[in-house]
């Protein structure tokens, strides 16, 4: 699952946590990457975002900042998973002059038996600078064992990002239902791309209560062996 959560903003301008803890829960994923997470900023009452949701799902969780607001506060991406999360880096991306600072979180998670390498990333809305950004970050992934999965706001259409993604060994999840804004979607530009496994489902989730995204789900199916389950 991947979900751009905008710090919980509702749509009446609150931040609301709680509620964005309640409702990642709800969905059930066993893997979801998540972006604009606050994690001590206080726009969102100092809490760690990342934290509260994991703990409403019974996840495991790592947080990857890009960037800090304010004092102590910090902004950037996370990953929550129902299993172990190893091998973990948080890589700055490139970006031009005093443009916003973003950041990949990669990770190796264990799920079912199986393990995964993850990418979670929130990409530029420059036009000019994003193209390198989803560059580096696919690299970083490309170089961890198969099966591998980059997720994220790209902030970009299908055509950029299929495009970005060739000859890396990643298809990307069916693109024809949009998830920006949330009230109206119009646009797709949230996704995920899978390299080493199947695709069974692809979903966008209704509206939500809070952020402008719609998640998205995407439902694997494993093609490599599972790991070996140890013997006492």
């Amino acid at each position: 699952m991947t979900f751009n959560i905008q710090h919980g903003r509702r749509s009446d301008g609150r931040i609301d946590t709680e509620l964005l803890a309640t409702y990642v829960a709800g969905c059930r994923p066993d893997v979801v990457g998540l972006q604009e997470v606050d994690v001590g900023v206080a726009r969102s009452g100092g809490v760690d975002q990342a934290a509260t949701v994991a703990r409403a799902g019974g996840f495991r969780m790592v947080f990857g900042p890009a960037c800090r607001q304010g004092i102590r506060g910090r902004y950037g991406n996370a990953l929550l998973a129902r299993g172990e999360i190893t091998d973990v880096e948080t890589m700055p991306l490139p970006r031009r002059g005093r443009n916003e600072r973003r950041a990949g979180l990669l990770a190796t998670v264990l799920v079912d038996g199986h393990r995964l390498s993850v990418a979670v990333t929130h990409l530029s809305v420059d036009a000019a600078e994003v193209p390198g950004q989803l560059a580096a970050v696919v690299e970083a992934l490309a170089a961890r064992p198969l099966p591998r999965v980059l997720i994220g706001d790209l902030n970009l259409q299908a055509v950029a990002v299929a495009a970005g993604l060739t000859g890396r060994g990643l298809a990307l999840a069916d693109t024809t239902v949009p998830t920006f804004p949330a009230h109206a979607p119009a646009a797709r530009i949230d996704h995920v791309a899978v390299g080493g496994a199947t695709m069974r489902r692809v979903e966008v989730l209704g509206e939500p209560p809070v952020s402008d995204h719609r998640a998205l789900v995407v439902e694997l199916g494993w093609t490599p062996p599972a790991v070996p389950s140890r013997r006492d």
